[in-house]
């Protein structure tokens, strides 16, 4: 899920640029996001294909881009840094 999250993040922010997208922030956004998603752990190359499979139903695609976008919005308006 981690790589999940990290391609919507790189996907989405260039689209917003009124959130600040540092390093900081970004960690922030992803920790909220994985916390909000289903974990899904794979150790092995049948384990990344099952992975695949599970994350392409278009439920999966919605509940992982609903947690990006409002972790976008939540740490964005209100960023831990100065």
């Amino acid at each position: 899920m981690e790589d999940d999250v990290e391609r919507q993040l790189n996907k989405l922010l260039p689209t917003m640029p009124n959130i600040c997208s540092c390093e900081i922030c970004r960690s922030d956004m992803a920790a909220y996001a994985l916390n909000r998603l289903k974990p899904n752990y794979v150790r092995s190359d049948k384990g990344e294909l099952f992975h695949k499979v599970n994350t392409s139903s278009t439920q999966a695609k919605t509940d992982l881009m609903t947690a990006v976008i409002t972790a976008i919005n939540i740490i964005g308006a209100r960023p831990n840094h100065s």
